[in-house]
């Protein structure tokens, strides 16, 4: 198993690292971190690919929100309510909403539509998003790169660092395929 998922890794390493960063991504940039101090990807090309990955994400939900926000809120009134309090907010704070987004939990993507939905100037947004995702996807890749060397000292081989992350990236993998089935359970 860890030779397939080594292999894995080294041949899709990086389009692994560009598509979850298109999400909320938090997992993945440290993950994404800890395979640079394995050796598994590189620092230097994991790093533009991963805030390459994130500007295009947040560009997607800021368009989303920008062209059918409104719509969407109009369907869901209790919805429209709630996001409605942040309209004062993205006119206040628009410029650090799009910085901070992918500091915060859920932001990646509720940030970028709320903002887009609000009509938040679009030249701002691309500029302190731009900033903030640039800070975010190195500290967090750093942060990573650290929790493998910690890592490695406390478990001591290399071997175990690698079974923990495939258990870590299968455990997602299952937990994204099977939530949808459970959240259409709830409906019901």
């Amino acid at each position: 198993m860890l030779e397939e998922f080594t292999s894995l890794v080294s041949q899709y390493g990086l389009w692994i690292v560009f598509f979850g960063m298109m999400t909320e991504g938090t997992i993945m940039i440290i993950v994404s971190g800890i395979l640079c101090y394995l050796g598994m990807l590189s620092l230097e090309e994991t790093i533009p690919v991963a805030i390459f990955g994130a500007l295009i994400g947040d560009q997607f939900w800021y368009f989303v929100g920008r062209y059918y926000g409104q719509n969407i809120l109009k369907k869901f009134p209790l919805l429209q309510q709630r996001i409605k309090k942040l309209e004062h907010s993205v006119k206040k704070r628009g410029s650090w909403l799009a910085f901070s987004g992918r500091f915060i939990y859920s932001g990646a993507i509720l940030f970028p539509a709320t903002l887009g939905t609000y009509r938040y100037l679009h030249k701002k947004f691309t500029l302190f998003n731009t900033l903030g995702i640039i800070v975010w996807s190195v500290s967090g890749i750093l942060l990573g790169y650290i929790l493998g060397t910690g890592a490695e000292h406390l478990f001591g081989k290399i071997e175990k660092i690698e079974q923990f992350i495939a258990l870590v990236l299968i455990i997602i993998f299952l937990v994204w395929i099977i939530k949808p089935y459970f959240n259409s359970r709830e409906k019901v």
